[in-house]
């Protein structure tokens, strides 16, 4: 006879670190841009050895033709790969970060302006929409780079750069974090892995918070999703397994545990 009280915890702590495992996978944008390419590919290949994060890659149609699909997926060890006009992401809330390696001049203009023709515009949309973090390296979309000093372009244009700068500058208004390609693997860190993430709220606890009792077991993320907005102080029997992914949210959070 099965042991049913034992069915429900493998069962917890197995949607436990299903959400583990999504939580950390990201959707790494790949576009037609050249510079700052190589630089992007280096400190993303870092990052995603070193926080020990899945990626999936979509390239876009001028990407596609340009770079080599297979490199870049072996380079970064990458799951999936989507090519723009071919594919469609089935469920983007499956990543927890999205990170364009090189913003273009044409992909910042649309997405500033809202013109959403082509699916990695679209898609960058669809993620600030849904509070997925958006990390962009800048060095293509902005003219005044050493990238394109380097290929001879020297802008003395000065309303030509004031446009381009106002693009880069409605993406970061719109809540792109914006960074240079050297800069990438800080900026993930900072913004959707490090421990002191700018997003993450702290829930205060007084004197008078008021008190509940969780002794279901185990206790998993759903059970405590319900109090982050409160001042509740919550009660766990020491002898009641509290989930891995429970525990990250708890300490995440500040929130107000009991345990006897």
């Amino acid at each position: 006879m099965r042991d049913t009280d034992l069915d429900k915890k493998l069962s917890a702590l197995v949607e436990e670190i299903v959400m583990r495992i999504l939580t950390r996978r990201f959707l790494i944008v790949i576009t037609g841009g050249t510079i700052g390419l190589d630089a992007a590919m280096d400190e993303l290949e870092k990052t995603l050895v070193q926080q020990k994060v899945s990626a999936d890659l979509l390239f876009s149609k001028a990407a596609s033709k340009i770079h080599d699909v297979k490199t870049i997926k072996d380079k970064l060890n990458a799951d999936e790969v989507f090519i723009e006009g071919k594919d469609r992401i089935d469920n983007i809330k499956n990543y927890t970060g999205m990170i364009f390696a090189v913003l273009t001049r044409n992909t910042a203009a649309k997405a500033a302006n809202l013109i959403l023709d082509a699916y990695v515009v679209e898609i960058m949309i669809d993620a600030l929409m849904l509070g997925i973090p958006v990390i962009a390296s800048k060095d293509a979309a902005d003219i005044k780079s050493s990238g394109w000093q380097d290929l001879g372009y020297s802008c003395n244009n000065k309303s030509l750069v004031k446009s381009f700068d106002e693009n880069i500058s409605r993406l970061q208004n719109f809540g792109v974090h914006i960074c240079s390609s050297n800069k990438i693997s800080e900026t993930i860190e900072s913004v959707i892995i490090g421990a002191s993430l700018k997003s993450k709220k702290t829930v205060a606890t007084s004197d008078k918070a008021s008190v509940t009792v969780l002794d279901k077991n185990p206790v998993t993320r759903k059970d405590i999703i319900p109090y982050l907005d409160t001042e509740t102080e919550i009660y766990i029997p020491s002898n009641v397994l509290i989930t891995p992914l429970a525990q990250d949210i708890i300490s995440d959070f500040n929130l107000k545990i009991v345990r006897d």
